[in-house]
């Protein structure tokens, strides 16, 4: 039970002791704690479903840590350099890598980053001027 839950049980019992004489009062009295009540295991119910949810990114992040290595003990912890082209976005100033087969593909190039579209020549590319 939680702290908000265990102060509705003794607003709940604290009412039972008063004996109210009113009904009106009274009934005014039990809907807020019931409501109260509600509100407590609604609580409980989001506090039960942000440790799953946090429970599963940890799950996400190990397996992300998993691939990591998996991939940097494929590649000895290095890429090939003469593979990749290395571009600086002019939208977000980040420094991002583009393989060969990205860099010929008619869809153009997105940052990883921003998601713009990155517009750029490559040195010795003499097509233009053809």
């Amino acid at each position: 039970m939680s702290f908000i839950s265990e102060k509705v049980a003794y607003l709940d019992g604290l009412a039972d002791g008063l004996k109210l004489s009113e009904e009106g009062t009274d009934k005014v009295l039990r809907g807020i704690i019931d409501t109260l009540g509600a509100i407590a295991e609604a609580l409980e119910e989001q506090d039960e479903s942000i440790d799953d949810l946090s429970d599963c990114i940890d799950g996400i992040y190990d397996e992300l840590d998993d691939i990591e290595t998996a991939i940097d003990e494929e590649f000895d912890g290095e890429l090939d350099e003469d593979d990749f082209i290395e571009v600086v976005c002019p939208h977000c100033g980040e420094t991002v890598y583009f393989d060969e087969d990205m860099i010929d593909s008619d869809d153009g190039l997105i940052c990883p980053n921003c998601n713009e579209t990155i517009d750029f020549e490559i040195p010795g590319d003499d097509e233009e001027d053809e």
